[in-house]
């Protein structure tokens, strides 16, 4: 329908502008904090830009419900302004058709959020953090997005995935001799890093000589060095930042092993939230914009609305989510309830609109 195009433009322009505007300002806030580590090794002003500039798909995924919510207001709020919105709703088009034709556009970025989040940001957040731990460290060699290389004296360690709690997926081990020639080649499937040892679990050695290749498995082994531990505050992801299947895998092992798993299931759960959240937003957008007339105010007053509720549903949410884990309430129910408000507040205040 012509109506639905019409007003998805808009709120996909409006949507750009507030991305364009926000990630601005918060890649100019990341950039003066990367400053701090200028100056050590090989990171610079420019490694430092690269480094914020490779961060800015965590950004927009972080910052995506906000961004709607400006969006919205921007877009749906100019057409208020301008008295489009009166002429539609003149020509007998209600407030719930012209919320429906939003929710559509906003349906369409929400699996763009989700896809965003899942596939992207995870792959994009080490790659950056890998970046800048080569940059500063000058002890890693780059093989992937998910490849880490270490070296340790005349052992050469490849790490397929690191995980939280000091844990390794996909470890070999590369030994040379004094001739630098390789005569040992060690696969462990997973280590971790206990008791001030690691425990390789998994493993696949072979062993290289003159006369051959000699193989051995075992189940587990202990070594005293793998990689240095200084290198897990700089390359392990936090839990924001995980995929939420990676999630879902990592609780599942706490759990099979009894150990606390909630903050990975919050996580976990605010991801599956995260695209309705962003879908709330637009629609506590709708509100504002119906209220909005041509001499209700200008751009900058409808800007410092949707920054003030941003900020109250940021730190609500923050706040819920923290107390939840304090007092041990069910993840779900605290990575939903901000948002069922968000919800409820949106649809009373549209039915009252209508």
């Amino acid at each position: 329908m012509v109506l639905d195009r019409y007003i998805g433009k808009s709120v996909l322009s409006g949507a750009m502008l507030a991305s364009f505007v926000m990630l601005s300002i918060f890649a100019f806030v990341d950039f003066v904090n990367q400053l701090n580590y200028v100056g050590t090794g090989d990171y610079g002003a420019i490694q430092a830009a690269i480094f914020v500039f490779m961060r800015l798909p965590q950004r927009l995924y972080e910052l995506s419900p906000s961004i709607l919510l400006l969006g919205g207001i921007l877009s749906m709020g100019g057409l208020a302004a301008n008295s489009e919105l009166i002429v539609m709703r003149a020509s007998g088009v209600s407030t719930m058709r012209i919320t429906r034709s939003v929710l559509q556009t906003g349906f369409i970025i929400a699996i763009l959020v989700a896809l965003l989040g899942e596939y992207v940001v995870p792959d994009a957040t080490r790659g950056a953090k890998t970046f800048r731990a080569e940059m500063i460290e000058k002890k890693l060699i780059i093989g992937g997005m998910n490849d880490i290389w270490a070296r340790d004296g005349n052992r050469y360690v490849n790490v397929k995935r690191i995980l939280p709690d000091h844990q390794l997926r996909g470890v070999t081990v590369y030994e040379l001799n004094e001739e630098y020639q390789l005569n040992r080649v060690t696969y462990a499937k997973s280590a971790q890093y206990k008791d001030d040892r690691w425990e390789l679990r998994g493993i696949k050695r072979s062993d290289i000589s003159f006369d051959g290749v000699t193989v051995h498995k075992q189940n587990w082994m202990e070594l005293e060095r793998l990689i240095l531990l200084e290198l897990f505050s700089v390359l392990e992801l936090e839990s924001k930042d995980m995929s939420a299947l990676e999630l879902l895998t990592y609780s599942d092992y706490l759990e099979e092993n009894k150990l606390d798993n909630d903050e990975y299931l919050l996580a976990f759960w605010i991801k599956v939230f995260t695209p309705l959240t962003c879908l709330a937003m637009l629609m506590i957008a709708m509100p504002l914009v119906f209220a909005t007339t041509p001499r209700s105010g200008g751009v900058g007053q409808r800007i410092m609305i949707a920054i003030l509720i941003g900020v109250i549903y940021f730190v609500f949410n923050r706040s819920i989510n923290h107390l939840g884990l304090a007092l041990d309430v069910a993840p779900l129910l605290s990575a939903a309830l901000p948002l069922m408000m968000v919800m409820v507040v949106s649809v009373f205040f549209l039915r009252r609109v209508n």
